[in-house]
Formats: C-alpha cells, sequence, structure tokens
C-alpha cells in the first residue's frame, strides 16, 4: 500500500494487506512518525490514515506563594505600625490587636506563624499570652517575641527568652536591620537572605544582653534618661549607670566578640538617635 507522511511528505510502500479489518499501526520508515490505518475509507477504497495521538505535555504547576501570619498585640503606636511595616516586607500578613484574649482567638483559629505581644497588655498580660501558646501543642509552629522591660526585680540577671518561653524578646529602640535578622534567625526562608545574614550566636546573645541592660537603664533611672536626651548630655549623665552595665556586658560576652565590636556603645547611641529624633519631631509638630 502507497502512502505519504503527514508529518514530513515523503511517499513510502507499507506492506498492509487491504481491506483491512482493523487498525494497524504504520511508521514513516524516513522520520519515524507513526500514523494509524482505520477500517475505514474516505472513498470507499483506500484507508484513511490518521495521526497517532501524541501524549499531551502537562502545564507546569503554578507556584502559590506560602500565606504567612502574623499578629501584633501592642497599643496603637508609632512603634506597632514600624513592626508591622518591616513584617509585610518580608511577606507575613499582619493583623494588629490591643488585648490578649481577641490575639488568642485569632492565633488559635488561624495558626499564625509568629506573635508580636507587648509584655504589659491591657487585661490579659503579654507573658499570661505568651504562656497559653507555648502551652498548646497545635500551636507548636507558632514563634513568639516580647516587647518591653521583662526585669525590673532581677536587672542584669535574666535570660529574657528562658522566660515564659519567648522565642525572642526586643525593645522599642531596636533597629530596622537588627528585627529583620531576629525575623530571619526564627524563619531562615523569609526576605532576602544575602541582605539579611544571620549573625553567629555569640553575637546574637551580645546584642540581646546589652538590649536588656540599656532596659535596665531606663526603667531604674528615668528621669536622668529624660534629661540626658533633652540636654543633649545622655552619656555625660548616665557615666556612672552606663558604667556598672558595661562591665558587666564585658564579664558576660566572649572577649573574640567586645574586640571585634562594639555592640554595647552601638546599643546606647541607637536609643539616644532614636529619642533625639522623636523629640525632635514634636517640637517642629510632625509626625
Amino acid at each position: 500500500m502507497d502512502l505519504t507522511c503527514r508529518k514530513c511528505g515523503s511517499s513510502f510502500r507499507a506492506a498492509i494487506s487491504t481491506p483491512l479489518l482493523m487498525p494497524v499501526r504504520v511508521a514513516c520508515p524516513k522520520c519515524a512518525y507513526q500514523m494509524v490505518l482505520k477500517p475505514r475509507t474516505a472513498s470507499g477504497m483506500h484507508p484513511v490514515p490518521e495521526d497517532e495521538p501524541q501524549p499531551q505535555q502537562q502545564p507546569a504547576p503554578v507556584r502559590i506563594p506560602r500565606r504567612r501570619l502574623a499578629a501584633i498585640a501592642d497599643e496603637p503606636r508609632a512603634f506597632r505600625s514600624f513592626l508591622g511595616d518591616q513584617l509585610r516586607r518580608l511577606g507575613f500578613e499582619v493583623e494588629f490587636f490591643e488585648t490578649g484574649d481577641p490575639t488568642l482567638e485569632f492565633v488559635r483559629r488561624t495558626r499564625a506563624e509568629l506573635v508580636i505581644v507587648n509584655v504589659y497588655l491591657k487585661g490579659k498580660l503579654g507573658v499570661e499570652v505568651t504562656e497559653e501558646i507555648k502551652a498548646d501543642p497545635a500551636l507548636d509552629a507558632t514563634r513568639v517575641i516580647l516587647i518591653g522591660a521583662l526585669f525590673r526585680a532581677n536587672r542584669f540577671r535574666a535570660n529574657p527568652t528562658n522566660l515564659y518561653g519567648a522565642d525572642e524578646y526586643i525593645e522599642e529602640q531596636i533597629p530596622e536591620k537588627e528585627f529583620r535578622q531576629i525575623i530571619r534567625k526564627l524563619f531562615p526562608e523569609v526576605g532576602d537572605t544575602a541582605e539579611i545574614p544571620i549573625e553567629p550566636r555569640e553575637y546574637d546573645e551580645a546584642r540581646r544582653l546589652a538590649r536588656l541592660i540599656l532596659s535596665d537603664i531606663i526603667i531604674y533611672h528615668a528621669a536622668k534618661v529624660e534629661q540626658g536626651i533633652r540636654d543633649d548630655n545622655f552619656f555625660e549623665v548616665l557615666r556612672a549607670e552606663i558604667d556598672e552595665g558595661r562591665q558587666y556586658y564585658e564579664s558576660r560576652v566572649p572577649h573574640r566578640v567586645r574586640r571585634d565590636s562594639e555592640i554595647f556603645t552601638e546599643t546606647l547611641q541607637q536609643f539616644v538617635q532614636m529619642k533625639r529624633e522623636e523629640l525632635a519631631r514634636l517640637r517642629t509638630g510632625t509626625q
């Protein structure tokens, strides 16, 4: 039987007996394209070749970005907005709350991956929210960050992440870069990894200790802190308190970290700069 390839147009002869009683597959000897001859005719004389169905290529699956949820429980203020903006830039959907019970209800309902909660919430305290989250096996994947000063009675001695089970602890003066490093540490797959490198653990612990010491200075010497910011002589007015804090910092931080960084001094300077900018905005009446 003489046939013509539908693909390359070559003519060839196939050893096929007619009339056909069942479909027969033939392959073009030139390009190997396969056709099927079925027992029907277009003119009543010759079988009509049909193209062999080719396997369809499945479209690549559409990758849907993972939906990440975060809850921030704090009073409405600039710092809460700062945290929300940073989390949104890192791909989180953020919900804000002012009290503990609605925060817990939201986290239990949605299995939010991150909760940032002020220690001194109205009603249910932030530390109570933290304890309930950490006691719930269904929320094992939820990470909790506490905001605020925890250690009024035991200054410079407690590790904040050992208290109430919180995963991290931050103060209001935390700079953007350091906050993003903390989120990157808790969620390594979040954000631009080239932009937000993870510091060695000993540096991270040194920064946490420096924030804690600064927090205690602010709590116990609020009037002197306010005076030092207002009169632009913070380091002179609080020289004795800063020296005491530095001595404790140096007793707890490895020498190589102190040799290669100025974490304690930078933490104080960042706080003073932030407070000076806030004071300047108040004086000019801007937000």
